[in-house]
């Protein structure tokens, strides 16, 4: 509940200049978090704890209003989308919806809304709407698509989400399994 009203003081930044760059810092724990995800011997135990210290500082980021822009807003709902709180990831997507509320025509904010919107429905134990998550399995060397709740979401639905459709998702998988 802390976050959710942390986010809506967020939204006092949104009647800022248009010509207010991003921020630099954001976009600095953004491409970490990306880069602790690259190769194959990832240390998730080390990655969790630099999540966890990058989400403490996009939570200072967002009390002293230091997202202004939806390229902010999008930076700050990757680094809580890589969070292992449901709480996280349910800001996550709201960070999300603003951003992509801010930059109707950028579509790395929609899909990001629908990627945490579905990890959020993997956290509570739920089908999955647009079929962003996916589960490898390192034991049979295998991926598997997270369950999808039928008919939650339309083909039309997902592409408006900047995600394929869910026959192309499915062959997908397929392929990297063989």
């Amino acid at each position: 509940m802390k976050k959710i009203f942390v986010l809506f003081m967020g939204f006092a930044a949104l009647g800022v200049n248009a010509q207010v760059s991003s921020n630099p810092e954001l976009k600095a724990l953004v491409q970490a978090d990306q880069s602790d995800r690259e190769g194959n011997d990832v240390d998730w135990r080390a990655v969790d704890e630099r999540d966890s210290q990058r989400a403490t500082r996009v939570i200072q980021l967002l009390k002293d209003a230091q997202l202004k822009t939806a390229e902010d807003f999008y930076n700050a709902g990757m680094i809580f989308h890589h969070s292992s709180s449901p709480d996280d990831i349910k800001l996550a997507f709201s960070l999300a919806t603003v951003s992509s509320r801010l930059a109707p025509t950028h579509p790395a904010p929609k899909w990001l809304a629908a990627a945490a919107w579905d990890r959020y429905m993997m956290w509570k134990k739920q089908p999955q709407w647009y079929g962003t998550q996916s589960q490898y399995f390192k034991e049979t060397g295998k991926t598997s698509l997270y369950p999808i709740l039928p008919n939650a979401v339309t083909d039309v639905e997902r592409s408006e989400a900047q995600v394929p459709p869910l026959a192309k998702i499915i062959s997908d998988i397929e392929a990297k399994n063989k």
